[in-house]
């Protein structure tokens, strides 16, 4: 059974675990507290994690990674459903996020649309993500919601 819940600091090294089997990075920072992240529970296991922020009233989906054995099973596609029906209760109007161009097709079926940088709304288009050279090589998606 899968169970989509809110990570908290009991779940640190298992989304480390996760972003960096997915070679998304080396974890998230020793002191950045775990706020606004999921994680999906299956069979007593965590094997995905997700993470949404918000930022001048609009959210941006920051990383999703899902154990490579647990992939094609919809638990990514869940964790962004989660992730936007948070986003509007949060009463975001747009939701953003980068993604190597190879995983925008899936975004795509999601109803996320590229875009360059410089087209990105005014009230994000400062946000680290969007701005930082580690990224540029990333695609721009968002999604009007």
């Amino acid at each position: 059974m899968l169970k989509i819940i809110r990570a908290d600091e009991r779940h640190r090294a298992d989304i480390n675990r996760l972003i960096k089997e997915a070679k998304i990075g080396s974890g998230l920072d020793q002191n950045e507290p775990i706020k606004n992240f999921w994680v999906v529970r299956k069979n007593n296991r965590i094997v995905a994690c997700a993470g949404l922020d918000s930022h001048n009233n609009a959210s941006i989906l920051t990383t999703l990674a899902v154990e490579r054995e647990y992939r094609h099973q919809g638990i990514g596609a869940s964790l962004i459903g989660h992730r936007l029906r948070v986003a509007r209760q949060r009463g975001s109007k747009i939701v953003a996020l980068i993604t190597m161009y190879y995983h925008f097709n899936f975004y795509k079926r999601r109803g996320f649309k590229t875009c360059p940088r410089k087209n990105l709304p005014e009230s994000i288009i400062d946000y680290s993500q969007f701005t930082s050279q580690r990224y540029k090589k990333c695609a721009v998606m968002f999604q009007t919601i």
